[in-house]
């Protein structure tokens, strides 16, 4: 290798990386700041007025919002959006990683590529700026986010970051279930196969996101049985080690997720966290997620 070539790659070696994510991930103001992650806000409409989803804890009594509202909608986070803040990342000197939520649930992965896409034809390395669709959403993308930072601080490069997380989310997962599936099938995001389900009583769907898409895996009766049968979901591998319970607005369920986890897995390390205004209307004001991450063997 030439001299030149050399401090080359010694410059992409050590060039900072800074870390975009959309507001889907449930972080507070002061955890994003102490992971380096930039949220960018998606937005919802209640009634035709339009609100930004913010930092975990800033987003007030959504829930009760959408209770006395008639119309109900989201946007993805717009391509503009991520040029800004990728630009900004660039012109500070730093390579960006952005990680989105899934792109089988959101636009908002095809507004980041669009977003590179843009930089890139007026100039930019390509290779400065990677966008990864996580598959994931709410805790898995609390977990992408953190292994993302744990290998930045180890001296990754942006190319071995993207590898090692696009490894990680085939290896983490969510599940989740909803008190309603009607509010879930008019998202457009539920198949032939749950629609039919969706029309007989009393039952909830349990339900785990599979490489972004939704599939269902169990179908339980009860708070109890909800609780039991997404604790059930858990891999062994995963099962003395951190999980995630995302409650979307006010929940019994999320309560009772977290009680069963202290019973049957007592060795692992639980985090609640509220999922914002824009996961909770599409999976409906009480419903819960689950998610794990298996470490590489």
């Amino acid at each position: 290798m030439s001299e030149a070539n050399a401090m080359s790659a010694n410059e992409c070696k050590v060039r900072p990386i800074g870390i975009v994510c959309d507001s889907t991930a449930p972080l507070t103001r002061k955890e994003a700041a102490a992971l380096g992650c930039a949220l960018v806000s998606m937005h919802y409409l209640v009634d035709g007025v339009r609100r930004a989803e913010v930092y975990e804890g800033e987003n007030g009594d959504y829930d009760t919002l959408y209770k006395n509202a008639k119309v109900l909608g989201t946007e993805a986070v717009f391509p503009s959006v991520f040029v800004g803040e990728f630009r900004r990342l660039l012109d500070g000197g730093s390579d960006v990683l952005c990680i989105t939520m899934s792109s089988r649930l959101s636009g908002t992965y095809r507004s980041a590529v669009e977003a590179k896409t843009q930089l890139v034809a007026e100039g930019v390395d390509p290779g400065r700026i990677a966008v990864i669709d996580s598959w994931t959403t709410s805790g898995g993308l609390d977990f992408l986010i953190s292994r993302a930072r744990r290998l930045i601080v180890g001296g990754s490069t942006l190319a071995e970051v993207v590898s090692q997380l696009e490894g990680a989310r085939a290896r983490q997962g969510i599940v989740f279930t909803v008190p309603r599936l009607d509010v879930l099938r008019r998202s457009g995001r539920l198949g032939a196969t749950r629609r039919a389900v969706a029309g007989k009583l009393d039952r909830y769907l349990i339900m785990i996101l599979d490489q972004g898409g939704i599939r269902d895996v169990d179908v339980a009766h009860g708070t109890v049985a909800v609780a039991r049968s997404l604790v059930r979901q858990v891999p062994e591998g995963a099962r003395t080690g951190p999980l995630i319970v995302t409650g979307y607005g006010s929940s019994d369920a999320t309560r009772a997720v977290v009680g069963c986890i202290h019973r049957r897995l007592p060795k692992a390390e639980v985090t609640v966290r509220d999922g914002g205004p824009v996961v909770s209307l599409h999976l409906g004001v009480g419903s819960v997620s689950l998610a794990w991450d298996v470490p590489a063997e």
